[in-house]
């Protein structure tokens, strides 16, 4: 019943990031009949603790990852026990791996060679329920893949918690974080070559780069989360070509801006509603023209109205700047 309950909530926060709109068709589709839907799915236990025969089976698991993964194939699942993995893993298209139980503190993902990832992503995988440490990233989701992160903490990487390389924007090749604990790690939180990305209910805090770092002509959907504490922006933007919305998220205590912007002269729009932004060691949101037409560029950058308009509150500069030259 977990597991299923799990799968639910992680195809629910697969929603339209045009506007914020859900999906709930889907999960009602998914509530009526989740069986019929993913039912059948092939199970591959891994447990650190065992010995003797191993073949992957409830009674006699494997005793890494890694092996698991090698008999791993498209919808299979990937259940792991408690214990600390030292390997880096690479999930095959399809697969899931989740913790056992339910509470990510209890297994833990530990980078074996830090010039590598410590998980590797690739298309239409998930990983859920798991702390992973340490690795070049956290996660790297690979190009061109569709990926699930849901209920995981990724920390203390040499580079960016979770580094998402390029794909066509659609919601195939989609990214869904949810639930995700992303901190100390060496520079972004979340960095993001041109995607499709969805962040809901997720703390990115206390990184040494920005919060989250998105690349010109990224669409994204931010909603219910924390980017708090990081040592450059809470999140570093660009306007051009990018349709990215945001709702009830703070941008607070960060070293530099909540909020960095720059327009280098393509039409965008990003919009924050219901944003908490305070605290920041600079501006609350900076405005950087790359190019004399990105000076002029900004029209389409809101912070919403009424009930949705968002909250500036002690930001040592200000807390919108003006159009800023950064040629």
């Amino acid at each position: 019943m977990f597991k299923l309950m799990k799968l639910l909530c992680m195809q629910f926060s697969n929603f339209s990031a045009n506007k914020g709109i859900l999906l709930g068709a889907t999960l009602m589709v998914l509530v009526v009949a989740p069986f019929v839907v993913f039912g059948g799915n092939n199970v591959i236990h891994v447990d650190r603790k065992a010995s003797g025969m191993e073949d992957g089976s409830k009674s006699h698991p494997y005793n890494t990852i890694a092996e698991g993964l090698k008999h791993a194939d498209d919808g299979d699942e990937l259940e792991v026990e408690q214990g600390i993995y030292e390997e880096n893993i690479t999930l095959p298209k399809g697969v899931w791996l989740y913790g056992a139980g339910g509470d990510r503190d209890d297994i833990v993902i530990k980078a074996d060679n830090d010039d590598e990832p410590a998980v590797k992503m690739k298309h239409g995988s998930k990983i859920s329920d798991v702390t992973i440490k340490g690795g070049r990233h956290g996660v790297r989701v690979l190009e061109d893949s569709k990926a699930n992160i849901y209920d995981v903490r990724i920390t203390k990487s040499n580079r960016d918690g979770i580094h998402i390389d390029a794909a066509e924007v659609t919601k195939k090749r989609r990214v869904s974080i949810e639930k995700v604990e992303v901190d100390k790690n060496d520079r972004a939180g979340i960095y993001s070559e041109k995607r499709s990305l969805v962040v809901i209910e997720s703390n990115i805090h206390d990184n040494t780069g920005d919060g989250i770092d998105l690349a010109s002509g990224t669409h994204a959907w931010l909603e219910k989360s924390d980017f708090n504490d990081n040592r450059g922006s809470g999140s570093k933007l660009v306007l051009d070509g990018s349709s990215i919305w945001s709702k009830n998220n703070d941008f607070k205590k960060n070293g530099r801006e909540g909020i960095e912007v720059s327009s280098f002269g393509g039409q965008g729009t990003i919009e924050f509603k219901k944003a908490e932004i305070s605290g920041n060691g600079r501006y609350g949101v900076a405005r950087l023209g790359k190019t004399t037409q990105g000076m002029r560029m900004f029209g389409n950058l809101s912070f919403g109205i009424g009930i949705n308009g968002s909250a500036f509150t002690g930001n040592t500069l200000g807390n919108i700047s003006p159009v800023i030259s950064a040629k």
